[in-house]
């Protein structure tokens, strides 16, 4: 996995870079109109500083998680980096994804930074290629989790009844189609088979079940689609390979065939270390409800309007860290904050409106903690100046 030298288009990077910046800043002005963010709202009572801190210490173990997890990734690519050396070059993409408004993204200084230290830009590409596909697996799933867990919200919104269960569907069939086809691709179609078959044969007979509940007449016929379509990733996913049909009439020589290729070969080094996948993906599963968590004692802090309860920030949460995958400068901003207002409306019936005021209270001090990473960019340049 290569990443481009940015100085090779920088015209259109430029343009990029503006009219993402556009849209940021228009959201935010749009969010500070509507009354959204305000202020007041961002005001902490003296007596709720310890809530504060206990927040934002939080956010600082979720983000420090970030770096446990990519060194155990590089572990398992063939590429062991030091856990100091591993939080500077994350310290160091977090403050090219928060800080910086340009076309050098996170991945990117965090690509080149680890390739200064192990020398293998391919294991550093496929780290981190695979630490995105866990990452963007464990925020879909923490989706799902949180619509489930609370489908009593669900239920009491028709407006928001309407746009969940067909979300669900979606969310639910990409999650196990990434699932069971990487299952797929690692232990064969046979062991993927065994492990979805339970899961479609339920799906099944929620379908032809006495259809008397929301569970039932609406979410167990998306589930089926679902699961349907994890098995046909199955048997479908071994064709991507180099060997396999797929590959050698559509992808071999093309663009996206060598997109393909760096996909599943970031899926296939872990073959052989099965238990260390396991720690990622927890690793990966902690820190996300870290940073729910750390959102819902921001919540409490502050002085708003209405305040919503665990239950709500839970099931706001997850998708506006999705939503943040969008590629924007300074890590989705105005998107993230534009999504979690608009969900935690939705949820709470149009009660919480200061969602993007409660957003903004973690992203300063994600930006704060983001800063941690300039000295060490400060210290590798004058080391190059002195070389």
């Amino acid at each position: 996995m290569n990443y481009p030298d940015p100085k090779t288009s920088r015209a259109k990077a430029v343009l990029s870079t503006a009219g993402k910046s556009i849209l940021a800043i228009g959201l935010i002005v749009w969010l500070i109109k509507s009354g959204s963010i305000r202020f007041e709202y961002l005001y902490v009572p003296f007596s709720k500083v310890p809530a504060l801190l206990a927040g934002s210490m939080i956010t600082l173990i979720a983000m420090s998680l970030g770096a446990v997890r990519y060194k155990e990734l590089l572990r398992g690519v063939g590429s062991p980096l030091g856990l100091f050396k591993s939080i500077k070059i994350t310290s160091i993409m977090y403050f090219f994804s928060q800080c910086v408004l340009g076309p050098a993204s996170g991945d990117f200084a965090r690509y080149f930074y680890t390739v200064k230290e192990t020398k293998k830009g391919a294991h550093a590409g496929a780290a981190i290629l695979a630490d995105r596909i866990i990452g963007t697996m464990g925020l879909i799933g923490l989706c799902g989790l949180g619509m489930i867990l609370n489908l009593s919200l669900v239920e009491s919104s028709s407006d928001l009844r309407t746009i969940a269960v067909p979300m669900l569907g979606f969310l639910c069939g990409l999650w196990l189609s990434l699932f069971m086809g990487g299952v797929s691709l690692i232990k064969g179609r046979t062991a993927a088979l065994l492990i979805g078959m339970p899961i479609y044969i339920y799906s099944f007979y929620l379908c032809i079940g006495a259809q008397t509940s929301f569970l039932a007449e609406q979410i167990g016929p998306v589930i089926f689609a679902a699961s349907t379509c994890s098995i046909l990733s199955a048997l479908i996913a071994p064709e991507f390979l180099e060997n396999g049909i797929i590959f050698k009439k559509l992808f071999s020589n093309t663009k996206i065939g060598s997109r393909i290729g760096e996909l599943v070969s970031a899926l296939l080094v872990f073959r052989n270390c099965p238990l260390l996948l396991l720690k990622i993906i927890l690793i990966t599963a902690v820190q996300h409800m870290l940073y729910v968590l750390s959102l819902f004692i921001f919540s409490q802090t502050q002085n708003l309007p209405a305040i919503p309860d665990f239950s709500e920030v839970f099931f706001a949460a997850p998708f506006s860290f999705l939503a943040g995958i969008i590629p924007s400068p300074a890590a989705g901003l105005g998107i993230n904050e534009a999504a979690f207002e608009t969900l935690l409306a939705l949820v709470s019936n149009g009660i919480i409106t200061a969602g993007a005021s409660i957003y903004l209270m973690m992203r300063l001090w994600m930006t704060l903690f983001s800063l941690l990473g300039l000295p060490f960019i400060l210290r590798n340049k004058g080391k190059k100046v002195a070389s």
